[in-house]
């Protein structure tokens, strides 16, 4: 069989491939890695809106800055405060920076994006820094929300014959959401024996995940839509920019945080 180098298809497999050895780079190195992960990927993801937006304010140089300060002041413990509540300062600081900067009468769907996004990061900062899994729960949701995308597109691409949102995204199918949410369930058991899981709940947060994915994706869609753009950026050959990469995250990293934070409560009463 001949090999197209020029199809979207093998751009979108070597992109894929190459991100996932980045990607297991960081976690080896575990939650340094990953707040590096946060400041790079917050750079080119409010870029891409600021080149969209024409914002005044450059979130790209600001939130970065952010990311990387509570870092330092959560370590130096300069003002003795305890690690939740310094958390959420600054995601309410940032966030109220974030939604006033890309407010848009014509389309609010900016300021709800860079919303979504500035969620999705300090969700991933809660879980590292409040939970005994540390960096593996952000592989293992990564892990499940990249299987589900590369599933649902190849079970789609060969199976998919009804739409699911023709008007919204044309190219997801019932069939390819139907298949890849078996197989990336069948894979996460694989990776739930693997690091001798023992909460059986979290079969049931995959499936929340999987669900939570679907909207980030679905949500980005219907913003290029609103913009009527293809892709966000041109960062990733086949896959356009890290927007368009981390659409499935918008959703599933601020639910797991939600879940993790209302679980703790529950079990500290």
């Amino acid at each position: 069989m001949r090999i197209d180098f020029n199809s979207n298809f093998f751009k979108r497999i070597t992109t894929s491939l190459i991100l996932i050895i980045l990607l297991m780079g960081l976690f080896l190195i575990g939650n340094i890695g990953i707040y590096s992960m946060i400041v790079v990927i917050s750079f080119f993801s409010f870029l891409e809106i600021y080149n969209l937006n024409h914002s005044k304010v450059k979130l790209h140089i600001y939130m970065p800055f952010v990311v990387i300060l509570y870092f330092l002041i959560s370590k130096s413990e300069i003002f003795n405060l305890v690690d939740l509540y310094l958390l959420i300062t600054f995601y309410t600081l940032s966030s109220l920076l974030v939604i006033l900067s890309l407010f848009k009468k014509s389309n609010i769907h900016f300021s709800i994006l860079g919303f979504l996004i500035n969620s999705t990061f300090f969700s991933i900062i809660y879980i590292i820094t409040n939970q005994d899994l540390s960096f593996k729960l952000i592989f293992i949701i990564v892990t499940i929300i990249s299987l589900c995308d590369i599933f649902a597109y190849l079970i789609g691409k060969k199976f998919g014959k009804f739409k699911i949102f023709p008007k919204i995204s044309p190219n997801k199918t019932i069939e390819g959401y139907i298949g890849s949410t078996f197989c990336s369930l069948f894979l996460f058991t694989t990776i739930f024996i693997y690091f001798d899981l023992k909460n059986l709940n979290l079969i049931l947060y995959t499936i929340i995940i999987i669900i939570s994915s679907f909207i980030g994706d679905l949500y980005v869609s219907f913003f290029k839509r609103k913009l009527k753009i293809k892709d966000l950026g041109k960062l990733f050959p086949g896959h356009g920019g890290v927007l368009d990469r981390i659409d499935s995250w918008l959703f599933s990293f601020p639910v797991s945080f939600l879940i993790l934070y209302f679980s703790d409560a529950r079990s500290n009463l």
